[in-house]
């Protein structure tokens, strides 16, 4: 694959992919974060759909599916990353059993994250929501972190997870007070992982 492959610096706030645009590649996160979001409609507020951190796939669905983007893509941090032809992604797929079976694992654990947010959006309170925000930023570099600059603004935060950006700042607010996180600036520590967890699964 590396052959096929073309590998690009991005910096923060850079827009790689507009909703609408017919697709060519599927890109590949190698380092960096991105935010994947729908364009704001007639409210003037974007719907934020997820963050994708190194590992991940930007635009695999235009594979086998609508091969025209249904999202935008900005990056959140300087990124590099590694675009494919997407008829040599789909020739690699026919061809290579091992590299499928890794794809379907990939688009496998993806959904299981969009039940897991849609369940929490749908199941919990605002505290829960941010909560479970504040422990999937946590994860986002591939392994679980304590201390991270928080990748996203209140407002961002609250798109996310379906609040104000007034909540989003109480609700961090009280955790920090409650001495469950110690946030200064963008700096979030998280103190009582445990406390956080019980929140997030009952809030």
């Amino acid at each position: 694959m590396a052959s096929n492959c073309a590998v690009v610096k991005h910096r923060a706030g850079e827009v790689i992919i507009k909703e609408g645009m017919h697709s060519t590649h599927v890109a590949y996160i190698k380092s960096g974060l991105a935010k994947v979001h729908k364009e704001a409609g007639a409210g003037g507020v974007e719907t934020i759909l997820k963050l994708s951190g190194s590992g991940s796939y930007i635009g695999i669905q235009t594979v086998l599916a609508d091969p025209v983007h249904q999202f935008s893509v900005t990056c959140l941090e300087d990124s590099e990353l590694c675009y494919i032809d997407i008829h040599s992604f789909r020739e690699l797929l026919r061809r290579n059993a091992s590299f499928s079976y890794e794809t379907i694992i990939y688009l496998c654990r993806d959904e299981l994250q969009h039940f897991q947010r849609l369940i929490s959006l749908s199941n919990r309170q605002v505290n829960g929501r941010i909560a479970h925000a504040i422990l999937c930023f946590s994860e986002l570099r591939g392994s679980r972190e304590d201390s991270f600059l928080l990748p996203l603004s209140r407002a961002e935060i609250g798109n996310l997870v379906n609040a104000s950006r007034e909540s989003v700042s109480r609700v961090v607010q009280d955790l920090h007070q409650s001495g469950i996180i110690r946030l200064r600036g963008r700096k979030l520590e998280i103190i009582d992982r445990e406390r956080l967890t019980k929140l997030a699964r009952s809030g």
